[in-house]
């Protein structure tokens, strides 16, 4: 096992079948030369609770324990659907969650993973609430609450955030670049790969003669992608 692969925003949901699908087809036919696996957040459409969550996704737990069994080392970083991922679905999958920026080295190269919701600054309302509802009180609170009602409040909470997204213009639900050129030079990097926007693209800026470079993975409700480290070299590619 050789290559190393990134995926991000799967938006796994017990009740849509089709993408479930395509990510155990996936892992079926990379696992042989899976090296290392990171998912950069949101693997799943909401997760509420390690206990009721991992019942509901059986399948996709022992997917992910089979694969780390069989040598596969996988990592997570939390996404803004799925940060309440915990210690019991760690352990159970023996998955190594990551903080949400991360430097990672392969070969020569200097990259930052990360979820992506941090570099879209435009997006004042989101920050905001990001900062709210993953305040240490919050969570606590919420925690306290049976799962009947964490489902309605997620429910209600996604519902909401559809409605204001959609009511956003694109620009703002977007990357920031002034922001992006902070993480540039704060991680001392000039590759960053990120989700959460749901664009996936190649971002690649010059400056001071030097190439900076941005991979966006796409979601996999409308653009499923994945991005291979294969022979020292970046591929960003399709499934």
């Amino acid at each position: 096992m050789e290559n190393i692969y990134f995926i991000s925003d799967i938006h796994l949901d017990p009740n849509n079948s089709e993408v479930t699908k395509k990510f155990l087809d996936f892992i079926s036919k990379k696992s042989s030369d899976m090296k290392e696996l990171y998912i950069l957040g949101d693997l799943f459409e909401f997760w509420i609770d390690d206990k009721y969550d991992i019942e509901q996704n059986n399948v996709i737990i022992a997917t992910l324990n089979g694969i780390s069994k069989k040598g596969t080392k996988v990592y997570l970083t939390h996404g803004n659907r799925d940060f309440l991922i915990g210690k019991k679905f760690t352990k159970i999958t023996n998955i190594e969650i990551l903080p949400e920026n991360f430097i990672l080295y392969l070969g020569d190269k200097k990259i930052l993973i990360t979820h992506g919701d941090l570099l879209c600054t435009d997006d004042i309302d989101y920050q905001k609430f990001r900062k709210f509802i993953r305040n240490k009180l919050t969570l606590k609170i919420f925690n306290l609450l049976n799962n009947t009602i964490k489902t309605k409040i997620a429910s209600f909470l996604r519902g909401k955030s559809k409605k204001l997204t959609s009511q956003k213009p694109d620009n703002i639900m977007d990357v920031n670049d002034d922001t992006v050129s902070y993480f540039y030079d704060k991680y001392d990097t000039n590759i960053i790969i990120h989700g959460h926007t749901h664009r996936k693209n190649i971002h690649v800026t010059k400056s001071n003669g030097e190439s900076f470079t941005r991979y966006v993975l796409g979601d996999w409700h409308n653009s499923p992608s994945y991005i291979v480290y294969k022979d020292s070299k970046i591929e960003l590619l399709d499934i």
